[in-house]
């Protein structure tokens, strides 16, 4: 009996598929989350003059790019890669915003803190609002963190302070885990920065 070609081909091609079936099986996703401000990395140690202040967190916009579950690295400056199977266990915003509160909380020494939308009823004493416009970073080099952002004292919101951050934290690994780590630490600088706005208002 004469055998056709494509017979004679036919293991070898399901082979080869079933090599690329098992491959995309193994490529399992990495979920990562940012970390609250650990106590080794506060600058001052001293008493919060802002102990049990009430602290009012948001509104906090987010880029566009940023609100989605994958990660998000430079490969230069104009150009961003989504990373397929590296993710955020939930959303990245409200991941920023609760490890924010956590940071400020810790820093000022005060469990009072609401996210917006909070009740009229709720006597806030500082009011924090963020428009995130980046945070990404390239692998095995620096992290970016880059957000506007405004202090405001009151019932009847006096501005204290309006600024733009924009830091830049060293990657110490070449993986993802690296990459989130330097994130953690550039968050915690930036709300090191949003603290000794409430402090310095305090002093006075």
């Amino acid at each position: 009996m004469r055998v056709r070609p494509f017979s004679r081909g036919l293991p070898v091609v399901l082979a080869i598929v079933a090599l690329f079936l098992g491959g995309c099986r193994s490529q399992s996703p990495r979920f990562y989350a940012l970390n609250s401000i650990q106590e080794d990395q506060v600058i001052s140690k001293r008493k919060s003059l802002a102990q049990n202040a009430v602290i009012g967190i948001g509104p906090v916009k987010v880029a566009d790019y940023l609100d989605q579950s994958l990660l998000v690295t430079r490969t230069s400056d104009n150009q961003a890669v989504k990373a397929e199977y590296n993710r955020w266990v939930g959303s990245f915003k409200d991941g920023f915003i609760n490890v924010l509160a956590d940071n400020i909380g810790f820093l000022l020494a005060t469990e009072r803190i609401y996210l917006f939308p909070w009740r009229m009823s709720v006597p806030i004493d500082y009011q924090v609002v963020l428009d995130i416009v980046r945070c990404d970073g390239r692998l095995g080099d620096a992290a970016w963190l880059e957000v506007r952002w405004s202090v405001f004292e009151g019932p009847e919101k006096k501005l204290l302070k309006i600024k733009r951050s924009n830091i830049r934290e060293p990657v110490s690994g070449e993986d993802y885990a690296a990459l989130v780590a330097a994130q953690s630490r550039a968050l915690a600088n930036l709300s090191q920065e949003i603290a000794e706005v409430i402090q310095g208002a305090k002093k006075n």
